[in-house]
């Protein structure tokens, strides 16, 4: 067999990158750790979910709990002290600082049973800010740092204070104040 020796570099390359943000952002670290503790939970193993998870809690500082619905894409700028609901959906491209929580609030009989709020795609929610309850946060959607939101936000807005309310709306989502 024929080692191309540039194939062969280019995924040392690759894995070198995947490794790299592996070992050294704790977001990808929590999310990897949260794809193992969602095969536990789906399998009916909750106990050893849990216990992956409170290891990944103990390891990076973010809490997912087992169930929790989180995209591959989900960014954790500085997530330390991030915790996620285990009803939460979260989308592609959401940006989520630390300190931010996802919460049950009032718990009330939904069909779904979803308890805790679902984040859609490229939002970005600020330091601190707490979201509780089934509530949806429309996609590009901002919510300011320690803000607390406790109703739906409409797509393309920005929300902040306590309790949140709407500031404006994003009237160009390619010039948000973040890349994707």
């Amino acid at each position: 067999m024929i080692i191309n020796k540039k194939k062969l570099r280019s995924l040392t390359r690759i894995f070198a990158k995947k490794s790299y943000r592996l070992v050294m952002f704790p977001g990808d670290k929590a999310l990897t750790l949260h794809k193992i503790t969602t095969f536990f939970h789906n399998a009916k193993m909750k106990r050893l979910a849990l216990f992956v998870s409170q290891f990944s809690r103990f390891l990076t500082g973010i809490e997912i709990e087992p169930g929790a619905i989180v995209s591959e894409k989900t960014i954790f700028s500085h997530g330390m002290g991030a915790v996620i609901g285990f009803s939460s959906i979260i989308g592609d491209n959401v940006i989520i600082r630390h300190g931010v929580t996802l919460g049950a609030g009032k718990i009330r009989p939904l069909d779904d049973r979803r308890i805790h709020p679902k984040i859609e795609s490229f939002c970005s929610i600020g330091a601190g800010a707490v979201i509780l309850g089934p509530i949806t946060i429309g996609h590009h959607s901002v919510i300011g740092a320690n803000s607390v939101v406790t109703k739906d936000v409409a797509p393309y807005s920005v929300v902040a204070g306590v309790p949140a309310k709407f500031i404006r709306s994003v009237e160009n989502p390619q010039k948000m104040p973040w890349a994707f």
